[in-house]
């Protein structure tokens, strides 16, 4: 029976946020829905690496944690590149493409 009543409020939530979108009204994409390229790297992609490889050392917002904090302009484009192709101290290589990690360095540095 419970599992009956949370599935049949989870349909009445989904039915209204799909009504709300129905209503004729023109909805802004705000840049969540949407791929944000910001100069010359894609924040979207860049922030998907990020949380798939770093997330769990660097934290949620860059602000460090086993790892080193990446904010502020602490690190040169050239040496997140080298960390993550060759690693830094405890921190071993990581395993992304070449172009996830200039794009993901890229992001970084602007941070």
């Amino acid at each position: 029976m419970k599992k009956c009543l949370f599935a049949l409020s989870g349909l009445m939530v989904l039915g209204s946020l799909v009504a709300c979108g129905e209503a004729g009204e023109d909805v802004e994409e705000t840049p969540a829905d949407t791929e944000e390229v910001v100069g010359d790297f894609d924040a979207t992609m860049a922030r998907e690496t990020y949380e798939a490889a770093c997330i769990a050392c660097h934290g949620g917002n860059l602000e460090g944690g086993a790892g080193p904090q990446l904010t502020d302009g602490a690190y040169s484009y050239e040496e997140i590149i080298h960390a993550i192709e060759h690693g830094k101290g405890a921190m071993p290589p990581q395993n992304v493409d070449q172009e996830e990690a200039e794009n993901l360095a890229k992001w970084i540095e602007a941070q």
